[in-house]
């Protein structure tokens, strides 16, 4: 991902694996050299806004990059992605058989609001992500944890039976053991994703209990124990943020700006803007005009450069009736997906910005190469127009008109209207491109009110499982 920010941050392990933060340097002097972090002051960075401030059902980057400042789960990655205690008081202790976890907490934890922060919190946290009248999207995570599936995909919804099936208990204030089917080597990075949060259970004493929405009343009604506090909330202009009083700062790590403030901007060439003219510290580049931006804030040093393991691609709703159809469905998806030069797509609306690939799994992910699929999936117009005619619409003839959901976001809508432009000149079928803010973007994604949605999948921890549990089986909470 491209940023403009004015001096990363210090590098420590507490940050680690989350999205990179920027420090604030005032116009009139040096920025601070890599590695130092900065003392006191205002950071405010430009980002889109969220639908929910829930961390047991979020599943888009912009809602839990917000909960991660907010909240923090047992463990925590180090820079080389192995896990370390964070909430924990040490990695946890596995029976012989590698299916009970018992974990004890560091002595003295507090929530922000001075309440003790206890084990049934944790466990709190877990129930509340498998609990189906919470429709978590990430509850497939924790599918090893016993009892979690059983009651997560319980059509009548809540069971308190069921959830007491769940195999996860505080045996003391401080003691958590989590009962598992099988042996799982990922499961301890597991426990540091949002997902496995607590939940301040003097505030919320049932699974089922409502979480508040984004709002100017949301900071009051909740409670905190990451190293943020969250203060404001005005929805779709700004959200903020104070130091945690009672953080517990693992590895005596603690924040050092007295407040970081998020303005809510979906244009990226809007938020580019606002950098220049000094309204925010850090945005995420306009892709569509990546290029020039390089060329005007690179020898500056504010022009930074962050990779991850990420793939975007176009998601098609499998509940609608041409996509999903299950004698030509297949045939449809793949017309429309070869019908994409991914590769002239990635120079004209992202300047070149990713490698263009037929592999969901990246390579550095343990998946395969960019071109490892390409005779199947790759650009190619006459198949294209084969898959289509397979599917009973020869030279697009009684095909309907789809929409394609994006973003109000320069980069979002050329990479549609692209797409849009191949469908037309390759397939001879109309789509309709709907532009819509970012939260309504989500909404409508977890609701599953689209047809073609270009979206995507950041990796949430360092193993190849990650790519394709709950994504791919049947009855995956992302499927």
């Amino acid at each position: 991902i491209a940023v403009l920010a004015f001096a990363a941050c210090g590098d420590d392990e507490e940050e680690a694996g989350e999205t990179p933060a920027a420090g604030e340097t005032p116009a009139e002097e040096t920025p601070t050299p890599t590695g130092e972090r900065i003392q006191g002051g205002e950071l405010i960075l430009a980002t889109v806004e969220g639908d929910a401030l829930d961390p047991h059902f979020s599943s888009f980057a912009s809602d839990i990059s917000l909960e991660r400042m907010l909240w923090r789960g047992l463990y925590t990655l180090d820079v080389n992605n192995e896990a370390q205690p964070a909430m924990a008081a040490a990695l946890p202790e596995i029976s012989e058989d590698g299916t009970t976890y018992t974990i004890e907490l560091t002595e003295g934890l507090q929530w922000s609001d001075g309440d003790d922060l206890l084990a049934e919190d944790f466990v709190m946290g877990i129930l509340r992500t498998c609990n189906p009248d919470n429709a978590g999207e990430y509850q497939y995570v924790l599918t090893n944890i016993a009892g979690c599936d059983d009651h997560y995909g319980n059509e009548a919804g809540f069971d308190a039976a069921l959830e007491g099936l769940v195999g996860v208990e505080a045996t003391d204030d401080t003691t958590i053991q989590i009962t598992i089917a099988e042996p799982q080597p990922t499961f301890t990075i597991i426990l540091s994703l949002w997902m496995t949060f607590p939940v301040p259970v003097h505030l919320f004493p049932n699974s089922s209990d409502p979480w508040p929405a984004p709002g100017p009343s949301a900071p009051g009604q909740l409670a905190y124990n990451g190293p943020y506090v969250l203060t404001e909330y005005e929805p779709g202009d700004h959200a903020a943020m104070e130091p945690n009083p009672n953080w517990a700062a693992p590895n005596d790590i603690s924040p050092t700006l007295d407040k970081i403030t998020l303005r809510f901007i979906d244009d990226f060439a809007v938020s580019s803007n606002a950098f220049r003219t000094g309204e925010v510290d850090f945005t995420n580049a306009d892709e569509s005009t990546l290029t020039a931006l390089i060329d005007e804030f690179e020898p500056t040093g504010e022009y930074l450069k962050v990779l991850f393991p990420g793939t975007v691609g176009l998601e098609m709703q499998m509940n609608d009736p041409v996509l999903g159809d299950p004698d030509t469905g297949l045939d449809v998806r793949l017309a429309l997906t070869r019908a994409v030069d991914n590769k002239t797509l990635n120079e004209v609306c992202f300047g070149g910005g990713y490698v263009p690939t037929t592999s969901w799994v990246p390579e550095v992910s343990g998946g395969h190469p960019p071109d490892a699929f390409e005779d199947v999936i790759g650009f190619d117009e006459e198949a294209a127009r084969q898959h289509l005619a397979d599917a009973g619409y020869p030279d697009g003839e009684g095909f309907p008109i789809l929409s394609i959901l994006v973003r109000d976001n320069p980069s979002s809508t050329c990479m549609a209207e692209f797409k849009q432009e191949g469908f037309r000149t390759i397939l001879n079928i109309e789509t309709e491109v709907v532009v819509v803010d970012g939260p309504t973007r989500s909404a409508r994604f977890t609701s599953e009110d689209f047809q073609l949605f270009p979206g995507g999948w950041i990796q949430d921890y360092p193993d190849p499982e990650n790519w394709i549990l709950g994504l791919y089986e049947t009855g995956g909470s992302l499927n």
